[in-house]
């Protein structure tokens, strides 16, 4: 019963961090476009920068404290060469989920202590947001093969 109380954790975990890194990439491509009104612009930069704090990091810590009970409860699976790919990806998504909070929050600041006159650097900062969550969706596709086929 423990382990599928685990699992089930894991996997909310996996969902939520899913859902807000889709929200949060959504937030900040929708700040990007034209003609949305200033107001609007900055609530979704905001909205981006919190839900990656508030949501998608504190899930990926979630699934990364259940990982670490399992990897205890059944060290074998540390034998298995997928899941070392597994981890390598799982790594990758908390550099880059740090790395989006980093520059979501960049943009917020630079908005707030410098309005209009900060639109070239946020600029920049929206493309590499839209890159970095690039980069986390082919790695979180990577972890699900992975899982899907490694454990076959």
């Amino acid at each position: 019963m423990a382990h599928k109380l685990l699992l089930l954790i894991h996997l909310v975990g996996f969902a939520a961090y899913l859902g807000a890194g889709f929200a949060q990439q959504k937030f900040m491509g929708r700040s990007a476009q034209s003609g949305v009104a200033g107001a609007v612009r900055d609530e979704y930069e905001r909205l981006s920068a919190a839900v990656i704090t508030r949501i998608e990091l504190p899930s990926l810590f979630v699934q990364v404290a259940t990982g670490v009970i399992f990897l205890v409860l059944a060290p074998v699976w540390l034998t298995q060469g997928w899941l070392h790919g597994k981890l390598a990806c799982v790594l990758a998504l908390l550099v880059l989920s740090h790395l989006e909070m980093f520059n979501a929050r960049k943009i917020v600041r630079a908005r707030a202590a410098r309005g209009e006159a900060a639109s070239a650097e946020i600029a920049e900062r929206k493309a590499r947001h839209r890159m970095l969550g690039t980069i986390g969706s082919v790695a979180v596709v990577l972890v699900v093969g992975l899982v899907a086929f490694g454990t076959g």
